[in-house]
């Protein structure tokens, strides 16, 4: 049953839930954080500016009053109005000093009548009234006063010439009684007007100069024909002239509009971005996922040897998961083995029981009957028939004795027994059978090595195992005995150059009642590995064909300590 959505599913809907709701979060701060940055802008900055765009501005005038002021104060200044010849040579150049000023187009002189009487060009002069007076006059323009000084105009730029402005003073006679004109210096227009270019907040403050006309002009003095929305009312620089100016708050929000572009492209491209890992991880899991539940219906179908894939080492939770389901089919594995090795022993017993009762009885009187017969019997034909009657129902009756002590195992009492001594007694036993062969019996055991069994049963296993070895091997071949200690147990490994196994044989060598001889009944082994595994060890073969066996016994190791108080006891008994 597939789930209705996934648990990568599950974490792409959480992950995108929360980069949108980020993403929201965020474009609220944004909001919050323009609006505020627009306040302060159009607040406490952008006053500063202005008024310091208008102090600059008050500056410029106030300086060129000062200017006039040297020249309208001078007491040989009227001769240019009364007598112009007698003008001396050291106040023309003073004049043409001043008009030589790069803010001026020059020095004017007027008389009482206001009438243009001088003109002193200065470097910048250009057109009326230098070239030609023809059409100049001021008699249209709006004036405004600063004290004592008239501030005339401004002239607009057009066809006739570059815009200017008059700052003009009063001239008294040399007596200082009565005024006989006025002085004034003809400013440069755009020299006043380029003094609001504001570089630290350019595109975001447009700061316009308002004439006592009504005028709007910019910065380069040219006349704004449509007066621009939202334009904002500043501080005054004379009377009647003023600084109006524009904020620009798309200027000032442009780099944080970028930046909240570029963090919805970003979150875009992350979004994508998760989507595909997670398609992947998806794929991924699913496939992982998939081997997990084949795993666990071919375990619940009956296939046991069933196992998963998994690396050495674990790279994540779904490995993590593999292991445990090998580390469980394992168990299970082991545990219905022995659940059905436990329902076939007792199955076993019950047979064995069955045949004891019904075989043994009948065999003891039929050899009873044989051995009567055999001794009454002259003829030796006869007598050798009932000998091997007697030697079969001898044979027989350890098969019974064999599936008796298979059916029925009985764990025996467990001692500290010594190595040396196991192999002396295995050897003894063996020795008939190995010369017999001719087959050479080999012992090489570390000293001090003990283990913790039943003598009698460890005993039988070995001389078993060593007589199976001596079977295997035609004359001249050797077995060898070895034991030495790994950990907490001992090993005892019967190695032989015999004839050796392959692997069908392998695998079945140990059930009951398999054998590749004749005269056995394939109970040998099987008896073998019960005992052993009763004394709480291992039974393992490993072979190759044409090489020979190796058999290993894994026992619990006895303390040399137990050895040694075994040896004094028996030395002092």
């Amino acid at each position: 049953m597939k789930p209705r959505l996934s648990l990568v599913g599950r974490y792409s809907f959480l992950s995108l839930t929360l980069m949108i709701g980020s993403v929201a979060v965020l474009s609220a701060l944004y909001a919050t954080v323009a609006d505020s940055v627009t306040e302060r802008l159009a607040g406490e900055r952008l006053e500063a500016q202005i008024a310091g765009t208008a102090n600059r501005l008050t500056n410029f005038i106030e300086n060129r009053i000062y200017q006039l002021e040297t020249l309208s104060t001078h007491p040989s200044m009227p001769l240019y109005l009364l007598y112009s010849d007698a003008v001396p040579e050291g106040l023309q150049e003073l004049v043409r000093v001043e008009a030589d000023a790069p803010d001026l187009y020059g020095i004017l002189f007027f008389d009482a009548s206001d009438r243009l009487s001088e003109v002193i060009p200065g470097q910048a002069a250009s057109g009326q009234p230098y070239w030609g007076r023809n059409n100049w006059s001021t008699l249209d323009l709006p004036s405004v006063y600063l004290g004592t000084s008239e501030i005339i105009g401004p002239s607009l730029t057009s066809g006739s010439g570059p815009g200017w402005l008059l700052i003009r003073q009063p001239l008294r006679d040399i007596a200082g009684q009565s005024t006989v004109g006025a002085v004034a210096l003809h400013v440069r227009l755009a020299s006043l007007t380029e003094l609001m270019r504001t570089e630290s907040l350019a595109g975001v403050l447009r700061p316009f100069l308002r004439t006592p006309a009504g005028d709007l002009l910019d910065p380069t003095g040219n006349l704004q024909s449509n007066e621009p929305e939202g334009l904002r009312t500043g501080p005054e620089v004379l009377p009647g002239w003023r600084i109006d100016y524009l904020v620009s708050a798309g200027d000032i929000l442009s780099p944080l509009r970028n930046a909240q572009f570029g963090l919805y492209a970003l979150a875009g491209v992350m979004a994508l971005g998760i989507v595909a890992l997670f398609w992947a991880l998806a794929r991924s899991l699913r496939r992982r996922v998939s081997r997990l539940v084949a795993g666990a219906e071919a375990f619940a179908s009956g296939n046991l040897h069933f196992r998963l894939l998994t690396p050495k080492n674990d790279k994540d939770e779904i490995d993590v998961v593999a292991h445990a389901f090998n580390a469980m089919a394992d168990r299970l594995q082991e545990m219905i083995e022995r659940t059905i090795q436990a329902e076939k022993m007792a199955v076993l017993g019950e047979f064995a029981t069955g045949v004891a009762h019904e075989v043994r009885n009948p065999l003891a009187t039929i050899k009873l009957t044989v051995q009567a017969l055999e001794k009454g019997e002259l003829e030796s034909r006869r007598r050798n028939l009932l000998i091997s009657v007697e030697e079969e129902i001898d044979r027989l009756n350890r098969v019974v004795g064999d599936l008796l002590d298979y059916g029925r195992p009985v764990a025996g009492e467990p001692q500290a027994v010594a190595v040396g001594q196991v192999f002396r007694h295995a050897s003894i036993l063996t020795s008939g059978l190995a010369d017999r062969r001719g087959v050479t019996v080999k012992v090489s055991s570390e000293p001090f090595l003990a283990v913790y069994v039943s003598p009698d049963q460890v005993i039988q296993c070995l001389v078993n195992l060593v007589a199976n070895a001596i079977q295997a091997c035609e004359p001249g071949c050797h077995v060898q005995l070895k034991a030495f200690s790994s950990g907490d147990s001992l090993t005892i490994e019967i190695i032989d150059d015999g004839c050796g196994m392959d692997q069908p044989i392998l695998a079945q060598v140990m059930e009951p009642f398999f054998t590749t001889r004749q005269e056995g009944t394939g109970l040998g082994l099987s008896i073998t590995r019960q005992l052993i595994e009763l004394n709480g060890g291992k039974l393992e073969i490993h072979s190759t064909p044409g090489k020979g066996t190796t058999v290993s016994m894994k026992l619990p190791q006895a303390p040399v300590e137990a050895i040694a108080l075994q040896d004094s006891a028996q030395q002092d008994s």
